[in-house]
């Protein structure tokens, strides 16, 4: 027998759904109207709630390690990345945790974008690189190495939120091309709306922009 009972937190789980949908819904009417929203700032914004959300769970639960934010980083850039192709209408198709193959132990990206068959773009995504901080580098050209050798022309990017507990990217060649990075700060320590130092000089704009042109080669 299953007692009834009302369950606020589990009524806000179950609200989670729609209110995403609705929110998709609200930006791609903003961003058609809105010639000053930022992709780079809303989804700074939404990293920051997370992030604020689970510090607030951990203290009130008394857990010692917050949840991770990596599963929600990904679904985030999917989110906006998704939005973005709505809008500009590049007819691209945009995929997560998609196999590059159909055989076993194939490769599957964070995020995948596909016109048809072909792979287009790959885009990891990072909240920080702090285990790898010393060899990521040589991470990412042996993966682009990798699938470059199944799609030739495939556009590989890496996005990674915050560069407040490593060096950066350095003066790397690809930096605003192919390598790009959210903040410099954790999230918590955004100001609303966040000030320009706070931001790694890498607006995601640019990374979607590079990604919608891929619909024209």
């Amino acid at each position: 027998m299953i007692i009834e009972f009302h369950d606020e937190y589990a009524q806000a789980l179950d609200n989670l759904s729609i209110t995403l949908k609705d929110s998709y819904k609200h930006m791609k009417t903003l961003c058609k109207t809105d010639p000053d929203f930022s992709y780079t700032n809303t989804i700074a914004n939404r990293m920051r709630v997370f992030y604020l959300m689970q510090w607030k769970t951990k203290v009130f639960l008394g857990k010692r390690i917050a949840q991770s934010g990596s599963d929600f980083f990904v679904e985030t850039i999917l989110f906006f990345l998704k939005l973005f192709n709505d809008v500009e209408n590049p007819n691209l198709e945009i995929s997560s945790e998609r196999s590059v193959q159909r055989k076993r132990n194939s490769k599957r990206p964070d995020i995948s974008v596909w016109r048809g068959s072909d792979l287009c773009a790959v885009l990891e995504c990072k909240t920080q690189l702090g285990w790898s901080r010393g060899n990521w580098r040589a991470d990412f050209e042996s993966r682009e190495l990798t699938l470059k050798e199944i799609f030739p022309d495939v556009k590989m990017f890496l996005f990674v939120m915050s560069s407040c507990n490593w060096p950066g990217f350095g003066d790397h060649p690809r930096i605003g091309k192919q390598l790009f990075c959210l903040l410099d700060v954790w999230p918590t320590e955004l100001s609303i709306p966040p000030e320009k130092s706070m931001l790694y000089p890498t607006p995601i704009e640019d990374l979607f922009k590079q990604i919608a042109e891929l619909s024209l080669i």
